[in-house]
């Protein structure tokens, strides 16, 4: 019997778990709907490093750890979501709170951190909206030129969006007390290909933490990349993130992804589980080191 359930649980991985069947063949297959490829020189074992818990119905959390993916450790924390069974909505902490704190006292199920801020002032510098009601709006040429992607939320539907200024002035002239808006940097993926990343030297180009929503098989994924901990977790570029979301599916890959903001700010958090990954800000790879953020993305029980 114990052989039964081990040879399950083994089968239940496979079938469920994304971007995780990698060993050092170019390419392996791990089942119909799951297909990645990497460097020859990397180097998995996806039965010894993968390890799937399902929360609850229509809530499955995937926690993989590469020991050479691109060329160094990746850590990398999945929970998928059902939207039938699960709303969304943005948080606006009104001030610099922990995503788990925000998420907790909301009465959500599940958040990942949200979108980039003033780290003394608070306050999003993209543009937020939450329930028909706009928060902040997109600040700075930089910020406007680079801002490109947005989770819009109708009624409790999240979708990943390309995103402008003229679609910001659109949003704000025509609120929906049914519809957030979080706008963000940089979109990935955009209806299953990937989207040209505008350069930006030292944020696109080197491995940072990282935070992503991303759109697969009608489910809502949010995941988070760990990185600045040696030996442990590398990070990845936007490029190589890119490539890991592109090739999944069996070639077909996800339909669509935004990146959050990263970095010290990276955090999946669960209810009842706590916070999933290894925030960066205390220097330690443990779960300790969560970063007070402006915003963040939750889930609700319908």
């Amino acid at each position: 019997m114990k052989k039964f359930f081990a040879f399950l649980a083994l089968l239940l991985s496979v079938l469920y778990l994304s971007s995780c069947a990698i060993s050092k063949k170019a390419a392996i297959k791990a089942s119909d709907n799951y297909y990645v490829s990497v460097h020859d020189n990397d180097d998995f074992d996806a039965f010894d490093n993968v390890k799937m818990t399902i929360v609850a119905k229509g809530l499955v959390y995937y926690h993989c750890h590469y020991p050479s993916l691109f060329g160094g450790p990746q850590d990398i924390s999945i929970l998928e979501i059902n939207p039938k069974k699960y709303r969304f909505n943005v948080l606006n902490h009104k001030s610099l709170r922990r995503t788990s704190e925000a998420a907790s006292e909301a009465g959500a199920v599940a958040a990942i951190n949200g979108t980039f801020y003033n780290m003394k002032k608070g306050g999003s510098v993209c543009y937020l909206q939450v329930d028909g009601e706009v928060a902040d709006t997109t600040k700075g040429s930089n910020m406007q030129l680079r801002t490109n992607g947005a989770v819009v939320i109708r009624s409790g539907r999240l979708s990943v969006e390309p995103w402008d200024q003229d679609k910001e002035k659109r949003f704000i002239a025509n609120p929906d007390k049914n519809t957030s808006v979080m706008a963000t940097m940089t979109l990935l993926i955009q209806d299953g290909y990937a989207v040209e990343i505008l350069e930006n030297k030292g944020f696109s180009d080197k491995r940072h933490p990282r935070s992503v929503i991303f759109e697969k098989d009608g489910r809502v994924c949010l995941m988070v990349i760990d990185g600045r901990s040696k030996g442990n977790a590398a990070g990845m570029t936007l490029d190589e993130i890119q490539r890991y979301l592109s090739l999944m599916g069996d070639g077909k890959g996800c339909t669509s992804a935004v990146n959050l903001d990263g970095g010290g700010s990276s955090t999946l958090w669960i209810a009842g589980s706590g916070v999933m990954n290894h925030p960066s800000d205390n220097g330690k790879f443990d779960n300790k080191g969560e970063r007070r953020v402006a915003n963040s993305i939750a889930a609700f029980k319908k």
